[in-house]
């Protein structure tokens, strides 16, 4: 069945409005006020000079012609006159090159509406969706490239306009099943209306700028990752997991170019986009494609080539044990899917060659991620610069990569009682995590990037210690939030209560073993935004007596 758009009525904002000015960097950055006269700076970069445009004058080379995707042409050598020649030459450092020292004009190209709302997104929404890792593609990246893509721009104000929309509506009676205000296009405050006009208004300009047949890389996947953003954060999982196939199959093609086999996007899509950008997008997009895996029925996405994922020896950082480590849990969640699907259609054990070797080779690089990480974090631990939260995180979700791995090859539900020590640390370590107050987007009840929920509905579903699962069930009643795509904390407390209840029946004490006949599986999830009800299947985890599964259904309404 085809998705369909729970919020139409975004997109018929399509033609109402005119295309965006298409201002130019240097326009948007621009002072409103009146230019004073001045002689013309000679000292820029000769690609600068050449497209007549003001040069930061970065060396070795300028920001802008990296923004741009372009070659930095380099500076010519400066004259000396005849008082300097005498003068003992001074050692020029290279100024240096990361977004990290970048700090961006809040003085864009809009009305003032337009402005206010934007620097909400600065100072509060972007922090809040960014999470523990990649501040610097939200806080810095996105608001830089604003100046620059007018897609984006209208993006990142429409998402600061919904943020303020969900802060000021926090009425118990307009909140949802998964607690937060209601979606309904008939009775939107101010602040939502403004930002349905601003997103359609990035949806317009991107078209525009894509009619010239090109792919745009840059403008195009950074879109994509704020419209999935604008989607999510509105509640619309069909919307945001639609953004996330087309991002991901861009990206897709991006990569089959890049090992210089046959792609649909031109030289000039290439070589506009920037290593470092991609590479933030390329981690962003392996996140959250493991949040599709997890979402049944299967959601169809371009699945990534497992022996392209090798770990390196050693890590120079956490947070560069955790870029590695997106893509790794990325390669696990797909191979977990792949084998669940197939073991429906051939119930006996996965012992092909074929599978084994994949399972051979995820596990080894498991244990390669788990020995590099563990010397980064104890050397960032001696010298005080361990990131405490993030490392916790990591360490959750290692322990989820190891079941996910370890229950690839052979599908019983006896299985996840050899993990209850596994268990028990992920529970203990989102307490931790759910009280901490270091991370910023723990204040919010949004994010996008993978935090506790998904290791705790793992640990609610597949983890049969009574006690254990209890404390997984009343983290996620314990505050409404939001992660990623399609997660909330309350929708998934009710899903896990719910399998708990029918699995425990007949069970009296907390150290009783749940028989095998007693457990379940999620086999099925469908979530409709518009209609507002979430249906659920159980499938036994055994046949019964006439060799037949049994099957457990619930829907959740709002």
């Amino acid at each position: 069945m085809a998705l369909r758009h729970p919020y139409p009525n975004v997109y018929k904002f399509y033609n109402q409005f005119a295309a965006p000015d298409q201002a130019s960097p240097e326009q948007s950055s621009r002072s409103q006020g009146l230019r004073k006269s001045g002689p013309r700076s000679k000292t820029g970069c000769s690609t600068c000079k050449q497209r007549r445009v003001k040069c930061d004058e970065t060396k070795p080379g300028c920001i802008r012609c990296q923004n741009l995707g372009r070659e930095c042409g380099g500076y010519a050598p400066e004259a000396l006159d005849e008082t300097s020649k005498s003068i003992a030459p001074v050692p020029i450092h290279p100024r240096p090159m990361s977004v990290m020292t970048y700090s961006p004009s809040m003085a864009i190209p809009g009305t003032a509406d337009e402005r206010r709302y934007f620097q909400r997104f600065c100072d509060k929404t972007a922090a809040e969706i960014c999470g523990s890792f990649d501040a610097s593609f939200w806080t810095e990246k996105v608001l830089q490239l604003c100046h620059q893509d007018a897609p984006i721009r209208h993006a990142t104000i429409a998402l600061g306009a919904l943020a303020k929309s969900l802060e000021v509506t926090s009425f118990p009676t307009r909140l949802s099943l998964s607690g937060f205000p209601q979606i309904d296009l008939h009775h939107l405050d101010e602040h939502h209306k403004y930002a349905l006009r601003q997103y359609s208004r990035s949806i317009a300009a991107l078209r525009i700028i894509l009619s010239d047949g090109r792919r745009h890389l840059r403008t195009s996947l950074t879109s994509c990752v704020l419209f999935m953003t604008f989607e999510a954060l509105q509640g619309c999982y069909e919307g945001s997991l639609t953004h996330l196939r087309g991002g991901s199959r861009l990206l897709a093609d991006w990569r089959t170019a890049r090992r210089g086999q046959s792609s649909r996007l031109s030289q000039d899509s290439l070589s506009e986009i920037q290593d470092g950008l991609i590479d933030d997008l390329g981690r962003m997009f392996a996140r959250l494609d493991v949040q599709g895996l997890f979402v049944p029925p299967p959601f169809p996405m371009p699945e990534s080539d497992w022996e392209d994922v090798v770990v390196a020896d050693s890590f120079d950082s956490v947070q560069e044990s955790r870029e590695s480590f997106d893509f790794l849990m990325q390669g696990i969640g797909q191979f977990y899917r792949k084998s669940v699907a197939h073991s429906q259609q051939h119930p006996e054990k996965l012992t092909t060659p074929f599978w084994l070797h994949q399972h051979n080779h995820y596990s080894t690089q498991l244990d390669q991620w788990r020995s590099a990480f563990q010397v980064v974090f104890a050397k960032e631990v001696r010298a005080g610069d361990t990131m405490a939260d993030s490392s916790d995180m990591l360490s959750i979700y290692f322990n989820v990569a190891t079941v996910l791995l370890a229950s690839s090859l052979e599908h019983t539900e006896l299985l996840y009682d050899e993990y209850t020590e596994l268990f028990q640390e992920i529970v203990t370590k989102a307490h931790k995590l759910i009280q901490s107050s270091d991370d910023p987007s723990n204040s919010s009840r949004f994010t996008l990037d993978m935090g506790t929920i998904l290791p705790l509905l793992v640990t609610a579903t597949k983890c049969r210690d009574r006690r254990i699962r209890r404390q997984a069930i009343a983290l996620l009643w314990s505050k409404a939030r939001r992660e990623g795509l399609c997660y909330d904390t309350i929708t998934v407390a009710r899903l896990c209560a719910w399998l708990s209840s029918i699995e425990g029946d007949g069970v009296q004490e907390d150290g009783e073993r749940i028989p095998e006949n007693k457990r379940y599986m999620v086999s099925y999830l469908h979530l409709s935004s518009e209609e507002r009800w979430l249906a659920v299947q159980l499938t036994s985890a055994v046949t019964n007596g006439s060799g037949n599964h049994t099957y457990r259904e619930t829907t959740f309404s709002w």
